[in-house]
């Protein structure tokens, strides 16, 4: 890619939140070719481009003109981190199944597309009982020593016990996916194992240098790991986790889920529900992952069986809905007016898209609004935080009845 070309990717992600994410930002490249003449395109050119309103529109031109071009890549030099866009060869075919595919990797490290071949992605709680901690540093291990890259979140728990199962491996190779810029060390716990990870593997982030995390960012950067894994793998996990955040993604994409053989408490409801509900499979050793993986791959070439896969997956979400609401709802309560509430514009959106009774997947909302899936798990938690809304035990959102 010309480098001047790869500075409009960088500074159209450098825009504040005026509207225009990764899903206009395609539109504007499918329409004009090249971000390079979207950004320097005059008012009544990018009116002609749809899904994008007037205001939006105004917003960016105004932005675009207060700009510096060269301050991303000149933060990118500070901080040794690295962008791939996804115009270039080198952007991982695995992430384009998603729906909310990333603009653009920001990474440090060794990057080779070859890490991604034979991979298995590892999440779990972040206080995981001593068992756990001890079972996944082995598998993580045992599986490294057998060719796998292992790839995880950085955070406290199962994740750094993945990642610290692969580095007594000298030859093993692991992936942090971030949540925040590629320069911070978050936790600042984790300092140490950031830095081994970068001797042995790779940091990779959709989010530009100097960003901190939010709430919204955790559940966005679930779906790189589901993407870029063959499987996954889940520690344990609570019925309201995370991991299994990063589990339904996968299964979405027709990858297998593994949960480990643990001890029935609550810390692990979330992924024994799964495994009783044959939504993941009970595995004691690197040996179960491998023979499972080696089937589903030989079982998942028929395209008829992948359309009865996607909806026995429905069925099962349907039943995981039924099973968290086991009560009926005996009066049907009133909608609240969103002008009533004092609710800014996107929490208005995700508002008036619910209602009582029926739940909604991230996906469901990311295809039926402009935003992001980051920004819809921002503005989910916002609503949540003022009990107008709450998920089921499959992550799916509804209004709450309380």
């Amino acid at each position: 890619m010309d480098l001047t070309e790869k500075y409009y990717w960088l500074a159209f992600d450098n825009l504040p939140g005026i509207g225009l994410g990764p899903k206009r930002i395609f539109a504007l490249l499918e329409y004009f070719g090249n971000l390079k003449t979207a950004w320097e395109a005059d008012k009544q050119d990018l009116l002609q481009v749809k899904g994008i309103g007037e205001n939006t529109i105004d917003n960016f031109i105004k932005c675009r003109s207060e700009q510096d071009l060269e301050l991303i890549p000149r933060k990118l030099e500070k901080y040794n981190i690295k962008a791939l866009t996804f115009a270039e060869s080198d952007y991982p075919e695995q992430l384009k199944q998603l729906k909310d595919i990333p603009l653009i990797l920001y990474f440090k490290g060794n990057f080779d597309l070859s890490l991604f071949e034979k991979s298995i992605g590892i999440v779990g709680s972040r206080q995981p009982t001593d068992y756990a901690i001890q079972a996944i540093k082995n598998l993580s291990g045992e599986l490294s020593e057998m060719g796998f890259t292992i790839i995880s979140g950085m955070a406290l728990g199962i994740d750094a016990a993945a990642h610290k199962g692969v580095l007594a491996n000298q030859n093993g190779k692991t992936v942090g996916v971030l949540a925040n810029g590629a320069d911070k060390f978050i936790p600042y716990t984790n300092k140490n194992l950031y830095e081994s990870v970068l001797e042995q593997g790779l940091l990779i982030s959709e989010y530009k240098p100097e960003t901190m995390p939010e709430k919204g960012y955790f559940p966005a950067r679930n779906r790189i790991i589901a993407a870029l894994s063959q499987a996954v793998l889940i520690g344990e996990a609570a019925v309201k986790s995370g991991a299994l955040i990063t589990a339904e993604r996968a299964l979405e994409l027709k990858k297998p889920i593994f949960g480990l053989a643990g001890i029935p408490n609550k810390s692990n409801e979330g992924i024994n529900f799964w495994i009783r509900k044959g939504l993941a499979r009970l595995i004691t050793s690197a040996d179960d992952i491998i023979e499972e993986l080696d089937l589903h791959l030989k079982n998942n070439i028929n395209p008829a069986q992948q359309g009865n896969f996607l909806k026995e997956l429905e069925i099962i979400k349907s039943a995981i809905t039924v099973s968290s609401n086991p009560r009926p709802i005996k009066e049907k309560k009133e909608k609240i007016n969103p002008e009533n509430l004092g609710l800014n514009e996107q929490e208005k959106t995700i508002y008036n898209l619910l209602t009582f009774g029926e739940f909604k997947s991230i996906d469901k909302l990311f295809e039926e609004t402009e935003l992001s899936i980051a920004k819809i798990n921002s503005v989910i938690l916002t609503l949540q935080l003022k009990k107008l809304i709450s998920r089921n035990p499959a992550g799916a959102i509804g209004l709450t009845n309380n």
